[in-house]
């Protein structure tokens, strides 16, 4: 159901988002509007679902032609999140002010690699990862502690844009135990590996990973983290099953 009514000025809405990453889905009909919340300039979007791609700024005011856009209610807590733009450098967040009014937040994320494919090879995890810029020469995949100190280096090779990697339990770092990051680059700078497409609030708990066992018990699980990030916990084998 859409709606488009006035009160105190104002068009109410009572769903807005941005699905993709790049459309604003947003129950109103009749023509839409962006404030540059900076500098006050005007950005008219087009039909349902109404691209953002074109914009340059990171704070924008919703208009329903020349009126605010008020939220009507406060969203339920969400179990789904806005997954980065088309080039992976930021996210949208879709903000009801304590006004009512609807804002759009461009928030810049730090740069990434991206998860194309992951499965199990025999013992080893088979990981194949997209570069953001490209395949660097000496690429390499980076086995970092919590506080981003590389422990461990593992060879990989590029095919086609993508790097490809084995991880096996003899490439763990020895007698290290719990949450390893994983990134990808040199020693001279790396990035940290994303989940694709990423539109949940919490992965870990809605997307199977393989893991590495030993007599049928694990012993190393890939998980992602809340920021959708790629991680591989390290298990002790005497920990309780």
């Amino acid at each position: 159901m859409r709606l488009f009514r006035r009160g105190e000025g104002a068009a109410v809405a009572t769903y807005a988002a941005v699905l993709d990453g790049v459309h604003l889905w947003l129950d109103l009909d009749g023509p839409v509007t962006l404030r540059d919340a900076d500098d006050g300039s005007l950005t008219e979007l087009g039909d349902h679902p109404r691209d953002l791609s074109r914009l340059t700024g990171t704070t924008y005011d919703v208009l329903a032609g020349t009126a605010p856009v008020r939220l009507g209610s406060v969203p339920d807590r969400p179990t789904a999140r806005t997954p980065l733009t088309p080039d992976g450098t930021s996210r949208w967040e879709v903000v009801r002010l304590d006004d009512g009014h609807l804002r759009l937040v461009r928030h810049p994320v730090a740069p990434t690699a991206e998860l194309d494919a992951v499965e199990l090879r025999g013992d080893r995890l088979h990981l194949r990862v997209r570069p953001a810029d490209g395949v660097e020469p000496g690429c390499h995949l980076l086995l970092l502690d919590i506080d981003d100190q590389a422990l461990a280096t593992l060879p990989a090779t590029a095919h086609e844009g993508l790097v490809e990697t084995l991880v096996g339990l003899d490439d763990l770092p020895a007698g290290y135990f719990g949450m390893l990051r994983l990134a990808l680059g040199t020693d001279a700078g790396w990035v940290r590996i994303r989940r694709r497409a990423d539109d949940l609030a919490d992965a870990h708990h809605a997307v199977l990973l393989p893991e590495l066992t030993v007599d049928d018990r694990p012993r190393a699980r890939l998980r992602w983290n809340r920021d959708g990030l790629l991680a591989l916990r390290s298990i002790d084998p005497d920990e309780a099953p």
